[in-house]
């Protein structure tokens, strides 16, 4: 934790410790594009889309140019709220405890980024392509993420994720293909990621959205938008009644699946 002991009690210190875990620990999260909506006065947000992915082409003298024109349509986020206390004792800061006020600081920021990310996965659901990929048979392969793959590369996508259960990182960590194919090999996990398989980075979801033998595969540049309204915001109060020193933190966030075709999942 970055925290030290001259800034230990300090909300803004607090605010980004939290902050950043929240934006480490990011698993569904990665399947949406980031936007910034803090200037828009607005609890929802508008975002243009089109329905059309070509809007160019030749220009004859004289000619018009192509256009989106109707093709563009208005898709509106909404956002929530999202908080989270952290309460410090007046012993721990008197005493100086900093590996407790750290330990508890992080734990606090866990519970946050499992919120938001929890609420990315929500839009996920029935947010995919119809039709599934796999025999169900309880064991994921190399060759299922293969035709994942070929399934959003024949509606025009270009994956770049895969998220994956336990079970089914045990079953790729196992498969010679998938270690000749990570450039990351033997390395351990690095900020969720603990490999690549034909350019997509495989992250792992130890939350218990997607079992055995099952695994989402995304074009993260198209599939959805994560809207930030409110940065994340730091609050401080004192409570005399119990001895403690409260910060809160909180943000406004939304996700949206733009294109859900931009998602398949794989259940092998």
């Amino acid at each position: 934790m970055s925290v030290t002991s001259d800034n230990v009690i300090d909300q803004e210190a607090v605010r980004a410790e939290v902050e950043q875990y929240a934006q480490k620990n990011r698993v569904w999260r990665e399947a949406f594009r980031q936007i910034d909506s803090t200037t828009i006065d607005s609890n929802t947000v508008e975002v243009p889309v089109l329905d059309e992915e070509r809007a160019a082409g030749i220009v004859d003298e004289g000619g018009a140019y192509p256009s989106a024109g109707d093709a563009t349509q208005k898709v509106p986020v909404d956002h929530d709220k999202y908080g989270v206390e952290v309460d410090i004792t007046y012993e721990a800061i008197q005493d100086a405890l900093l590996d407790v006020i750290a330990m508890h600081t992080e734990e606090r920021a866990e519970d946050l980024a499992d919120a938001l990310d929890e609420a990315a996965y929500a839009e996920v659901q029935g947010n995919l392509q119809a039709d599934t990929i796999g025999d169900a048979s309880g064991e994921l392969t190399y060759e299922d993420a293969i035709d994942a793959m070929t399934a959003l590369e024949g509606e025009a996508y270009d994956p770049d994720l895969l998220i994956v259960s336990p079970e089914s990182k045990g079953d790729l960590m196992k498969s010679d293909e998938f270690t000749r194919a990570s450039q990351m090999g033997d390395d351990v996990v690095r900020d969720g990621a603990f490999g690549e398989l034909a350019g997509l980075d495989v992250v792992v979801d130890d939350a218990g959205h997607i079992g055995a033998g099952e695994a989402v595969m995304f074009d993260s540049s198209r599939y959805g938008i994560e809207s930030e309204r409110e940065s994340m915001t730091s609050l401080q109060y004192e409570n005399e009644k119990e001895n403690k020193r409260v910060v809160q933190v909180r943000t406004r966030m939304g996700w949206k699946a733009i294109r859900p075709e931009a998602g398949v999942k794989i259940e092998a």
